[in-house]
């Protein structure tokens, strides 16, 4: 398949972004050279991802809840310019420098983590990359909300560390150093780069309740045993408004000058919301651009990334819109914002988190159905090609 689309004009015709924006607004419109051989489709398996010529071809994937399937549930760009996507129920797929000098995707793995958790945040400490797990208890059997202690696993990983270097995994917080033996199971957590806010579901006299607690580590986490230890984490009760406070998505105008910038162009009245990235704050920030009282289910769920040589935003038809030079590149369209649009889906596909590693942007793709997800895999895009050849 040609990759065969259009960087196109903020009014550019038949889009539903950029229909009916201003000249001041506007963004570049340049064609795609149809020989060129710029992207690269991959689908996950049980055991890794294999290529394919396109998602509708890949291997058959049973749809399954989303906390329960093969899926890139996050992705970031680490300060060293490596890329990281988390994927369910799989590993965690390294973007970095091969021996050939191109960005080659390497898939770190191990079964007894993540066979039966689902990726919850990955965030990045300095240069390392961490991840957080959970287990869905509407969805996983083995997620342990009674409180019968024999169902616990004290030391089961609550916030890994991912070692590209070593190719491996070390638990830093566990379920034990939480003190959730007697039962419970973490269902959201934000992280402002020293203190951990988390909630927590629970299930006490047949009924759910949700309590909230704040952590922080004794000493860095990278410093951390991987196994439980009282002396590790000092934990504390938060209120539920504390938690909400942290976690529940803003005004779009809060959001960061850079990214207003880049998405400037689109209308007022096409609704969205955009989960952004920024490099050197650990947790990722909602955003929303709708009329007040809409629901964010309704709303099309864009991602970002800002670091400090470019912004990029990708929403889940493949429009994207870059700023700025990628790494070790010239600035692009004398600093004005450029649009395009990533290869087209079949129906019930979508675009989600993707993270941009040199000159590589992979982003990751998925067959939807409601709360539940088939197909599933990544697509890499050479950007040197694609936005300055």
């Amino acid at each position: 398949m040609n990759f065969k689309f259009l960087f196109f004009s903020a009014c550019c015709a038949g889009s539903l972004f950029f229909a009916g924006c201003s000249k001041k607004d506007a963004v570049t419109e340049v064609l795609v050279p149809q020989t060129v051989k710029n992207h690269r489709w991959y689908f996950f398996t049980e055991d890794g991802f294999s290529s394919t010529d396109l998602p509708q071809k890949s291997g058959i994937s049973t749809l399954k809840p989303w906390t329960e399937s093969l899926r890139a549930g996050e992705a970031g760009t680490a300060l060293d310019g490596s890329g990281y996507m988390a994927v369910n129920r799989l590993g965690v797929i390294h973007f970095a420098l091969g021996e050939d000098g191109q960005i080659e995707p390497f898939l770190l793995q191990d079964y007894e983590i993540f066979s039966n958790s689902t990726v919850s945040t990955l965030f990045f400490e300095g240069n390392n990359p961490y991840l957080t797990l959970v287990r869905s208890s509407f969805f996983n059997k083995d997620a342990s909300l009674s409180d019968n202690p024999q169902k616990q696993d004290s030391n089961r990983p609550f916030l890994v560390r991912i070692s590209p270097e070593f190719k491996a995994f070390y638990p830093a917080i566990t379920y034990g150093d939480l003190n959730l033996a007697e039962g419970g199971e973490i269902t959201g957590t934000f992280f402002d780069g020293t203190t951990f806010v988390s909630s927590i579901k629970k299930l006490k006299n047949s009924k759910t309740e949700f309590s909230y607690i704040s952590f922080t580590a004794n000493g860095s986490l990278e410093s951390l045993v991987p196994y439980t230890q009282d002396t590790k984490v000092n934990v504390e009760e938060t209120s539920e408004e504390n938690y909400r406070l942290l976690n529940s998505p803003k005004n779009f105008d809060l959001a960061p000058k850079r990214l207003q910038k880049l998405l400037a162009s689109i209308p007022g009245n096409f609704s969205f919301s955009v989960e952004c990235r920024s490099l050197g704050e650990p947790s990722s920030r909602i955003f929303i651009s709708a009329p007040q009282g809409q629901a964010e289910d309704s709303l099309a769920k864009a991602q970002a990334q800002i670091s400090d040589g470019w912004c990029c935003a990708v929403f889940p038809d493949g429009t994207t819109y870059f700023n700025g030079a990628l790494e070790g590149l010239t600035i692009l369209n004398s600093g004005k914002n450029i649009a395009f649009r990533l290869p087209k889906l079949p129906e019930d596909y979508v675009y989600s988190v993707f993270c941009i590693a040199g000159t590589t942007l992979a982003v990751a793709w998925e067959e939807s159905d409601f709360y539940k997800t088939g197909r599933s895999g990544f697509l890499t895009v050479d950007l040197k090609k694609v936005l300055y050849d």
